[in-house]
């Protein structure tokens, strides 16, 4: 009788690829745990950073406007001072009245209304372009005026006023001695429409001409007539038709001619030296 052959097996051994697919797939979940749970942490945390600068935002803007309603229901807020900045000639205490600023007022309501300073300002002024408003420590306002340019000023009997570029008349009557020297003086044009006619014409001239321009006289015999005064002593004799296309031979004949002397544009183009009662008239002696 012939004995079965018995074959053993390790148990091991057949269990062994099942156990080490096991131990790996264990390995692998485990890593997949643990990137999950690291990725939910850095969620987490960076929901966390987010609420507390969205907390500290809420909490610093809330900070700053209860010290804003903090400063402008105090005393600290009113307005203790104002002071007014610019190249002009109109008189401060005046030109502080017109605002209507009390020092009940609040310089906030000044930095966010300046239209309003601005056309009560200009109302009354005819020299002020545009102002600016702001504030000087906590409650002092300054209130910075922006004028028109001048064209050049004109005499009346109460003083002198200024001509603006817009073609309007400064509102203050102003000495000779704040008269600047390099701006002409226009004589006899007490009228508004003989005033605008010559301003035109004046407006019309070369700039060069219009800087050696002294004086502009209207006392003239004619109302065609037009008279300067030049800052070289010359006087020239024109027709307010005709100057603007023959003020081109002004500069020929002056280099020809000496100071003191009358060149008359008005019915051709000739010169002669001023006789004494002429520069007696003009102011030349």
């Amino acid at each position: 009788m012939t004995k079965k052959r018995v074959t053993k097996i390790d148990p091991k051994e057949k269990l062994s690829p099942y156990l080490s697919h096991q131990s790996s797939k264990k390995k692998k979940n485990s890593r997949t745990n643990t990137k999950i749970s690291a990725s939910l942490s850095k969620l987490h945390n960076e929901r966390k950073s987010a609420l507390f600068k969205r907390l500290g935002l809420i909490i610093g803007v809330s900070v700053i406007a209860l010290l804003g309603l903090g400063y402008y229901i105090s005393p600290l807020a009113n307005v203790q001072s104002i002071q007014i900045n610019g190249e002009n000639d109109l008189p401060v205490k005046e030109v502080v009245k017109t605002t209507d600023i009390k020092a009940s007022d609040k310089v906030v309501d000044y930095l966010f209304n300046k239209k309003s300073v601005s056309r009560k300002l200009s109302a009354k002024y005819s020299e002020i372009k545009n102002i600016n408003v702001r504030v000087k420590g906590f409650n002092h306002l300054i209130i910075e005026i922006d004028e028109y340019p001048t064209k050049g000023y004109i005499k009346t009997s109460k003083g002198y006023r200024k001509i603006l570029t817009q073609g309007k008349l400064g509102s203050q009557f102003i000495p000779w001695s704040k008269v600047y020297p390099d701006k002409p003086v226009f004589v006899g044009y007490n009228h508004e429409v003989s005033l605008k006619k010559i301003l035109h014409l004046f407006n019309s001239l070369p700039p060069d001409f219009q800087d050696q321009i002294k004086l502009l006289s209207g006392n003239t015999r004619r109302k065609s007539q037009v008279i300067f005064l030049m800052k070289n002593g010359n006087v020239v004799i024109g027709n307010v038709s005709t100057l603007k296309s023959k003020i081109k031979y002004y500069n020929k004949i002056k280099t020809k001619v000496g100071k003191n002397t009358l060149i008359d544009l008005e019915v051709g183009a000739f010169s002669r030296p001023l006789t004494p009662n002429e520069k007696r008239a003009y102011g030349l002696i």
